[in-house]
């Protein structure tokens, strides 16, 4: 007798006379049974396997989101009346890791967790955080000529993609001064003055390499993620227009609890 799936469990119990094969997602009773279980072999394994036990960091912040949603009925807080303080589906670990590799970046731990164990993108500060798909269309040059699953890619030419540079750490690191970050952008003005467009490209792939703009704002400074070198995993304010960027001083999970923790706060009293 073949039992395929998880449905008819009860055929275990009612025919334990019988050379049982079951093929698929389960373990009922069956060592005893002399039932042969082929596949995950247990229901246990399933949940540590393909569902990864949620972290504290994901627990927190769906905990702080929905006390936000709770207390700020009328979506008072700018931005909320987009993301409504839900998020979207998850991500798949796989296409996370897709998204890296294709980019030759590594996205901090706490950035993949809310990722894959809380939403693809939804509430959080400004106009609320990007999905993948989103990530993609707002931070990189078109893919032409290449296997990528996402189809919303901007043009080269588009003024506000930021590209990676390939290989080397990134130009925003912790010494980074003002007048270093002013000397490479007056560089570029005077690529652009003498028309060396391909070198242009390049000195400004490198200023913006590392840096992801991960939520929407309508601000010139957005909020951005630093995924390398010694500020991996640190959130920083990016201008679209080369301005320094702002140094925050807070990892991604404290700057996205902390938001909450403000809306919390903030609608508490009122």
């Amino acid at each position: 007798m073949d039992i395929l799936g998880l449905d008819k469990i009860r055929k275990i119990s009612d025919n334990t006379d019988l050379d049982t094969d079951i093929k698929g997602l389960e373990q009922i009773r069956a060592e005893d049974e002399g039932i042969n279980i082929t596949g995950l072999d247990s229901i246990r394994g399933i949940f540590t396997n393909d569902f990864p036990r949620i972290s504290v960091f994901a627990m927190e912040l769906m905990k702080s989101a929905a006390r936000a949603k709770e207390l700020d009925t009328e979506l008072r807080q700018y931005g909320a009346s987009r993301h409504r303080y839900e998020f979207a589906p998850v991500a798949a670990l796989s296409d996370v890791r897709s998204f890296e590799q294709r980019h030759g970046i590594s996205l901090p731990v706490p950035y993949v967790e809310f990722l894959t164990q809380v939403g693809n993108g939804g509430a959080g500060p400004e106009l609320g955080l990007f999905s993948l798909e989103e990530l993609e269309l707002r931070n990189f040059f078109a893919h032409s000529n290449r296997n990528v699953t996402y189809s919303l890619a901007r043009g080269e030419d588009d003024y506000y993609s930021y590209p990676f540079a390939e290989g080397g750490d990134p130009f925003v690191r912790s010494v980074l001064s003002e007048s270093d970050w002013d000397g490479a952008v007056l560089e570029l003005c005077r690529l652009t003055d003498t028309g060396k467009n391909s070198e242009y490209e390049k000195r400004r792939r490198r200023l913006c390499s590392g840096v992801l703009q991960i939520a929407e704002c309508e601000n010139s400074f957005c909020p951005a993620l630093v995924c390398g070198g010694d500020m991996h995993g640190e959130m920083i304010g990016f201008s679209y227009d080369l301005g320094m960027p702002e140094f925050t001083g807070r990892s991604f999970e404290d700057w996205l609890l902390g938001y909450f923790d403000d809306v919390i706060n903030k609608f508490r009293k009122t």
